[in-house]
């Protein structure tokens, strides 16, 4: 929101519990949404990852993706199981912060003079997100919105894509390019930003756009969202679910033993 002065520290009083060596935030969507507005006056970019168990899975695993998501300014818990493993460590949380409704709390409260840009999908889903935003806020301001070719992408296209956002000037950058994906790409790309907050939101455009129905409540209530996405996909995901689901559980189980055996669990921290 531009005609406030930026508050360069940009950093939070929320509370975290580290979850794999990684700090995530203890909030809800209220909370969390006056964080990213708070990084949205710096002067510089920053960025939010919304974590489910695949990412958390991939960064236990890969050394040089837990270095990407430590690269974010803050993460938030995408998924119940996440949030079940924060309470075990210390955490009291009701619920998660789940990117695609992150997304909605944030357009419904952000009218103008906030502005957006939308990154990733179809240029036919783009065109039915903009029009359900627009129905969710009617003053939401659209700065642009781009469909990445589907192929790797050169540094001519990169340099097209910081063209591109960096001339709507927006407050805010939703991303959605699949998880891993959009992580690395957010990090990968800081340096050609002068400012704005980017967003993992994954499948958030889709969600939103009414493309696909979200998971029932109960099932999301009970971390089952990902039995919802495996029944409608199940040859794509199948697999992503098998190991990763495994390796998530495995290193949970084995952290919380781990704090209750140093006795770290119950050590939530302020991180300014």
């Amino acid at each position: 929101m531009h005609e406030h002065a930026p508050n360069e520290q940009g950093n939070s009083d929320l509370p975290t519990v580290d979850v794999f060596g990684l700090p995530f935030a203890l909030a809800d969507y209220q909370s969390t949404f006056a964080y990213l507005l708070r990084l949205s006056q710096r002067s510089r970019p920053g960025a939010a990852a919304f974590c489910a168990t695949h990412l958390l899975a991939e960064a236990r695993l890969r050394k040089e993706f837990s270095q990407v998501l430590a690269s974010f300014d803050m993460r938030f818990p995408d998924g119940m199981p996440v949030v079940w493993l924060m309470n075990a460590l210390g955490g009291r949380m009701r619920d998660r912060v789940y990117g695609p409704y992150l997304m909605r709390y944030a357009i419904q409260h952000a009218p103008r003079p906030y502005r957006h840009f939308l990154f990733g999908g179809s240029p036919e889903c783009l065109a039915e997100l903009e029009e359900a935003l627009r129905k969710l806020q009617p003053q939401i301001e659209v700065v642009g919105k781009l469909s990445p070719p589907f192929r790797p992408w050169t540094e001519e296209d990169e340099a097209g894509f910081a063209q591109a956002i960096t001339g709507g000037d927006p407050d805010f950058v939703w991303v959605a390019l699949g998880g891993i994906k959009q992580e690395n790409w957010i990090v990968r790309n800081q340096h050609r930003y002068r400012r704005g907050v980017f967003l993992a939101v994954g499948d958030a455009f889709e969600l939103l756009a009414g493309r696909r129905g979200f998971a029932p409540a109960w099932m999301q209530r009970w971390g089952l969202t990902w039995v919802y996405r495996l029944a409608q996909e199940p040859r794509r995901l199948w697999k992503r679910y098998l190991i990763y689901n495994s390796v998530f559980a495995t290193y949970a189980i084995l952290d919380v033993l781990r704090a209750l055996c140093t006795g770290r669990r119950g050590r939530a921290v302020t991180r300014g």
